[in-house]
């Protein structure tokens, strides 16, 4: 009976063996299956919606502004600039309505190699300003063009705004010609002119003998006004375009004339002889400053030297003023003269009897 049971046990044995067996290779075969099927299978469509059920935004929204405080505006980046060193519109009317304007800073933006190569080629050019109806800047009516830039430190000068170069508006030739002739007609009628004044034009020199040609051109009378300490960069071709030079004697003597500008008087007078040599027409311009320039022995110099030339035509005496002190202060620059009141009336008749008295017409 032992040996039976011992017997009949051993095949339930073996069943139960094969059945797991077969359990586990099925199992096998369906995490298999499954695992291809994973890899095959293409993304499944997101479940529809049901209706009334809330859907969560793809995107997060920002939040919403506070009440009553409006939503920044998104940052756009600013446009790119592209420099052009031209001249720009005028901001300011290129006539002004007298040289004691202030005017400063209108050339800043034109790079220093632009600022060169105008002074070089005179294509373009540093004004301060133009004037319309002047009787005091050359014969007959004129309109007057004013440079900015000068070497001169002269202790009476109204106009310190134009030392600089830069305070000038840059312009072309053409575009000054042009201005100017909107005047020609009426300069001729009234037997006037253009002037180029300053500052100093000769530090200009090629721009103002484009400009003068230009005027030439329209027929109009010409004339400068200068110190004269550039003179030697005029040619003599560069001054038939000149039709009258108003040239500047401040005082006399060299040490006086340092004192008084900063710089010597040698090269004032040497254009002065050369003016004389061709025969170009000149008046003599002089300032009287109490105090200063009125030694009558200094006057009487002036007269003897220019009486000498032979093409002296008029001596001008310009009293001394304070109609451009507030320039000094507004340019924060030390003013010498801030007490100094104009010459008296019989101070004046005496320095025209000293020009005079040497045989030139004064006034």
């Amino acid at each position: 009976m032992a040996d039976a049971r011992s017997k009949s046990r051993k095949p339930r044995k073996a069943a139960k063996s094969a059945k797991r067996s077969r359990s586990t290779a099925s199992k096998s075969a369906k995490a298999s299956k499954k695992a291809r099927s994973a890899k095959s299978a293409k993304p499944s469509k997101p479940p529809r919606r049901k209706k009334g059920s809330a859907a969560k935004p793809a995107k997060a929204l920002p939040p919403k502004p506070a009440e009553g405080v409006k939503p920044a505006k998104a940052a756009t980046p600013p446009p790119i600039e592209v420099k052009k060193h031209k001249p720009q519109p005028l901001p300011l009317s290129l006539t002004a309505k007298s040289p004691f304007e202030m005017r400063v800073h209108l050339g800043d933006g034109v790079p220093e190699t632009d600022v060169q190569s105008a002074l070089d080629s005179g294509d373009m050019g540093f004004l301060h300003s133009f004037t319309t109806g002047s009787t005091v800047d050359g014969p007959g009516v004129r309109v007057v063009a004013w440079t900015t830039g000068c070497g001169w430190r002269c202790r009476y000068c109204h106009n310190p705004d134009t030392w600089t170069m830069r305070n000038g508006y840059p312009i072309t030739v053409a575009k000054a010609a042009e201005e100017l002739g909107k005047y020609k007609h009426g300069l001729k009628v009234m037997s006037g002119g253009f002037t180029v004044s300053g500052g100093e034009p000769l530090m200009q020199d090629r721009f103002v003998v484009k400009l003068l040609t230009a005027a030439k051109k329209m027929g109009v009378h010409t004339t400068i006004e200068s110190n004269g300490f550039f003179g030697e960069r005029l040619t003599d071709a560069d001054l038939e375009q000149v039709d009258l030079v108003m040239l500047g004697i401040k005082t006399w003597g060299n040490e006086r004339h340092k004192e008084l500008t900063g710089r010597d008087i040698e090269p004032t007078l040497a254009f002065a002889r050369r003016l004389a040599a061709r025969n170009r027409k000149m008046w003599v311009r002089f300032v009287l400053v109490p105090n200063l320039t009125d030694d009558l022995d200094d006057m009487g110099q002036i007269a003897a030297f220019a009486a000498g030339l032979g093409n002296v035509e008029r001596v001008e005496v310009l009293p001394f003023h304070q109609m451009g002190r507030y320039k000094w202060h507004e340019l924060g620059i030390r003013y010498h003269l801030e007490k100094t009141e104009p010459p008296s009336a019989e101070s004046v008749a005496r320095a025209l009897q000293v020009f005079r008295a040497a045989g030139l017409q004064a006034d």
